[in-house]
């Protein structure tokens, strides 16, 4: 299997496991998408640009976000220089509770990365950082 597939059988697999970990926590796939998106920010992100990254209207975002709050699963914040926009939070308990569920699945790969070189690490995670920007600048861009 050439890196190309091997990348595929994996983002297929990690959708799996997402789908798993969304029905143990009550959720639907979308709403725990939206949730790993907020855990996974590399800087807070409010409704509207959650809504983007979902592909969702304003009032679908509106909702959706309703939901995780209500469920106790995020809050919303004042944005710390806009007080016209809000910032979506993790609680403590969507923390727990996903660090909880991910917890055999990380232990899988610790067992996997210690059977590497530390170079070897090394070199797959600059791949995979590599290959996670690839995927987001192909988001990015306009289709063909």
């Amino acid at each position: 299997m050439d890196l190309g597939w091997a990348v595929h059988h994996l983002a297929a697999a990690a959708a799996e496991v997402d789908a798993a970990i969304a029905r143990r926590m009550g959720l639907s796939s979308g709403d725990f998408l939206a949730l790993k998106h907020l855990v996974t920010a590399e800087r807070p992100i409010g409704p509207v640009e959650l809504g983007r990254l979902l592909g969702l209207t304003s009032g679908a975002a509106t909702g959706l976000v309703n939901r995780l709050e209500t469920a106790g699963w995020a809050r919303r914040e004042p944005h710390p220089d806009d007080r016209r926009r809000q910032t979506l939070t993790v609680t403590a308990h969507a923390s727990e509770t996903l660090l909880r569920e991910l917890r055999p699945l990380a232990g899988e790969i610790e067992r996997v990365a210690a059977s590497l070189s530390p170079e070897q690490q090394r070199l797959v995670v600059a791949t995979i950082e590599r290959l996670t920007t690839a995927h987001r600048t192909t988001v990015r861009s306009p289709a063909r």
